[in-house]
């Protein structure tokens, strides 16, 4: 376990932020766990962001303003600028609650390297709950798990490895760079901590979802085969559910555009797919669009 004073650097992208930011920013000030810097890598915004920004006096707040240039891009300027030993990623209109660092940094130790929560999408912590340690093929496994994901910002990562590999987001990725990310991070990794507990409150507007679906969809899908070449390798035995989400979301997508767009050629045994997935993805193909829809609204 990692004594106090290890320095965390907290990643938050502002791309018109305003709605939530203040929220999200007083929610990472009231952490019980002091030692960390937060950089603010403002996306471009022309909204109230950046005067929310300096109203905060905290000098642990460092406010960098880019370019329109996206999220990765963000997250990686903000990699390039952290000083800190550990690297969280939070977006700016998430909430976590007070002890996420002291409970995430609390399982890192010289054997774990990379330490998970869960999270919840209606502002409800839990505290009680256990945590486990597995070795990184079962947390490749994990990923594929919906109370963790491979999202980016429930997630205590290690510098050293970051800067050790060259581990950035591709700034060529619209969706599911985030996973890409993470997957890629996994490979250095000997164990990982999965702690059952909400600690991060994650909101989704369909805001969100309408614009990240009107952008350069073949991106996304090249992002799931980067995705699937790693899982190839470093955990074969989920392959083929990583190929079954590949193809959910190729035909959620293409119910969705309404024009053609290319797709990444890959190569699929239908045949490893169970019973209850190939149905799956036939009633995808004719009700696609609905499903999205019902998902939204829930």
């Amino acid at each position: 376990m990692f004594m106090d004073k290890q320095l965390v650097t907290i990643i938050v992208p502002v791309y018109n932020s305003r709605k939530y930011l203040k929220r999200c920013i007083d929610s990472i000030l009231g952490q019980t766990y002091k030692d960390f810097e937060l950089i603010i890598v403002d996306d471009g915004s022309v909204d109230d962001s950046k005067k929310i920004v300096k109203s905060f006096k905290d000098k642990r707040i460092k406010y960098i303003y880019s370019k329109h240039f996206g999220v990765s891009s963000a997250r990686n300027i903000g990699i390039k600028c952290a000083s800190g030993d550990f690297i969280s990623f939070i977006d700016s209109d998430d909430v976590v609650c007070d002890i996420f660092l002291e409970r995430l940094i609390k399982k890192l130790d010289s054997n774990v390297d990379l330490s998970i929560c869960s999270y919840t999408k209606w502002n409800r912590f839990s505290y009680t709950k256990e945590s486990i340690v597995v070795k990184n093929d079962l947390g490749y496994k994990y990923l594929l798990n919906k109370k963790f994901g491979g999202y980016i910002w429930n997630k205590l990562f290690k510098k050293s490895i970051i800067e050790q590999h060259s581990i950035l987001f591709s700034e060529k990725l619209t969706m599911g760079e985030d996973y890409l990310f993470v997957s890629e991070y996994l490979k250095y990794c000997n164990n990982i901590s999965i702690d059952f507990n909400k600690y991060y409150f994650y909101r989704k507007s369909n805001e969100q979802i309408t614009k990240r679906y009107d952008e350069s969809i073949s991106s996304v899908l090249y992002g799931w085969i980067g995705v699937l070449k790693i899982y190839e390798v470093y955990c074969p035995r989920v392959k083929n559910e990583i190929e079954y989400r590949y193809l959910k979301k190729l035909i959620e997508l293409k119910k969705i555009i309404d024009h053609d767009f290319d797709v990444p050629k890959i190569k699929i045994d239908y045949s490893s797919f169970s019973l209850r997935q190939r149905i799956v993805l036939s009633l995808y193909k004719v009700f696609a669009r609905e499903i999205v829809f019902i998902k939204k609204v829930l």
